[in-house]
């Protein structure tokens, strides 16, 4: 099966892609992982040191590095990651964009 060799910035799916060969949806059912779970965790950005152990032995286990050689390199394309979204556009959010404009907001009075 094929699979685009365009790698986003998400440290698992660089990892995954990049390092492994395989598609992210590949190497979960090769080892038995939901993949709405994975890309859940890419959806919700979640750092690298907080996934499972077992996640983490499944990666080791197929590049054939040590798990803490993974949480390494895992680490470092996590880096390079929120680097990434800092500097990018689409993503450098500040928090005066996420709060509407005065003119936007309503009172209780207007609402009722």
């Amino acid at each position: 099966m094929s699979f685009s060799a365009y790698v986003d910035s998400y440290p698992i799916t660089a990892y995954i892609v990049g390092h492994l060969g395989l598609s992210v949806s590949d190497f979960c059912r090769r080892y038995e992982f939901d993949p709405t779970i994975v890309s859940g965790w890419q959806t919700a950005n979640r750092s690298v040191f907080s996934l499972p152990a077992d996640f983490v032995e499944c990666l080791a286990i197929t590049s054939d590095k040590t798990a803490d050689q993974v949480r390494c390199i895992l680490r470092l394309l996590e880096k390079q990651h929120f680097a990434y979204l800092a500097t990018s556009p689409a993503w450098n959010i500040t928090p005066f964009q996420l709060v509407p404009p005065v003119s936007s907001q309503k009172t209780q009075r207007e609402e009722a």
